[in-house]
């Protein structure tokens, strides 16, 4: 309910440049002034509640809606192409979920639906077939004791208001973000010294035995040097062997060969964003999550466009307004930044148009209705 608690609350979160030692940085800052046309579509859906995620494949936005279970296919002018899936125990239902996303990469084409359980049912993203479900083992039930290194000591990420990727690579693994679990270290209240020197942030998904095999990446160096547990969320995408990681209150860009080989950095600060959290050692996640959700600034999503070298990074410069804005990095220089409406989520990018939506719907006494966007670059 974390997720929908804080779309409710139209808050979001984190601080700057931590550059990590003997790590080249990569691109320079080209941006000046470029120009961006936006148009908006509005879909109306009766029978919908509003809350849930989008995702875009191809040439096809797809919004999942959390409440009623139920998927709607969109093409790119906001016309329902179809419906599927509804909430139920029979076939081709959802008892429940959390969020729905492609796996990128997958040769099958596959999506996964995540439930409050870890359950974790796989469906055909071509036929709107439910395939199989079953539950992620992290192996919690282990008697060795539990290290930073080891699975056991992991979830699935719990903030995911901004997103999930799931990555499949060449061996096979899924990647997914991940989350310390707090009690299950050997000091629940308060930050170990070693959390940020050993903690992982990814988890590496065995699809056929579901066994969480290992988990993988670094925190970057800011939070050694500016501990923030609340904060600790972050996005990625990836390229063939490439995988990107922007973490929420870094203006890095952290770019490593899958799955953990740091390269190099790139990025640059994002324009106006408000860098100001609570830096502590102490683990109270709700209080201190709220408070700088009230104020801060976040980055919120990186997506990479091969077929024209973008990478696109979006941050929400300040929450007290949800006034958000883009970044556009191609050949690891920084080449535009500019606003975007509020509350803006990207999407994809299909013949030279961005599009995107945006995270919390427009609702009034009879109709939820949700926002997507077209931005041209002048």
């Amino acid at each position: 309910m974390k997720k929908l608690y804080v779309l409710l609350l139209l808050v979001l979160c984190c601080s700057s440049c931590g550059q990590r030692r003997n790590v080249i940085h990569e691109g320079i800052d080209m941006s000046g002034n470029k120009g961006v046309r936006i148009d908006t579509v509005y879909v109306d859906l009766e029978e919908s509640s509003g809350y849930g995620n989008f995702y875009m494949t191809d040439t096809v936005i797809t919004f999942a809606d959390v409440i009623t279970c139920r998927f709607y296919d969109m093409d790119l002018s906001g016309n329902i192409l179809q419906e599927y899936f509804r909430k139920g125990r029979g076939d081709n239902e959802i008892p429940s979920m959390l969020y729905a996303y492609p796996i990128i990469g997958d040769t099958l084409k596959r999506g996964v639906i995540i439930d409050s359980g870890n359950g974790i049912t796989f469906y055909d993203l071509e036929k709107k077939e439910i395939l199989d479900r079953k539950q992620i083992d992290f192996n919690w039930g282990s008697r060795h004791r539990h290290r930073y290194s080891t699975p056991q000591l992991y979830n699935l990420a719990d903030f995911t208001d901004f997103g999930m990727t799931f990555y499949m690579g060449e061996d096979s693994r899924i990647l997914f973000q991940a989350n310390i679990i707090n009690r299950e270290t050997g000091s629940p209240g308060r930050i170990e010294s070693r959390r940020y020197e050993d903690g992982a942030i990814f988890g590496i998904l065995n699809p056929q035995t579901m066994e969480v095999e290992s988990v993988t990446g670094t925190f970057p160096e800011i939070f050694r040097k500016k501990p923030m547990p609340h904060l600790e969320f972050f996005q990625y995408t990836a390229d063939e062997d490439i995988v990107y990681v922007n973490h929420g209150v870094d203006s890095l860009i952290y770019v490593y060969r899958y799955p953990d080989q740091l390269l190099y950095t790139l990025g640059y600060e994002c324009e106006n964003i408000d860098r100001h959290y609570t830096v502590t050692r102490e683990i109270d996640l709700g209080e201190n999550f709220r408070k700088d959700f009230s104020h801060a600034g976040i980055n919120t999503g990186l997506m990479y466009f091969p077929e024209d070298s973008l990478l696109c990074r979006t941050y929400i410069v300040t929450t007290a307004t949800g006034a958000s804005g883009m970044q556009i990095y191609r050949d690891n220089d920084l080449v535009a930044d500019f606003g975007v409406p509020d509350y803006f989520k990207l999407l994809g990018y299909s013949d030279g148009i961005l599009y995107g939506a945006r995270f919390i719907p427009l609702e009034d006494e009879d109709t939820t209705r949700l926002v997507l966007y077209r931005l041209t670059l002048d």
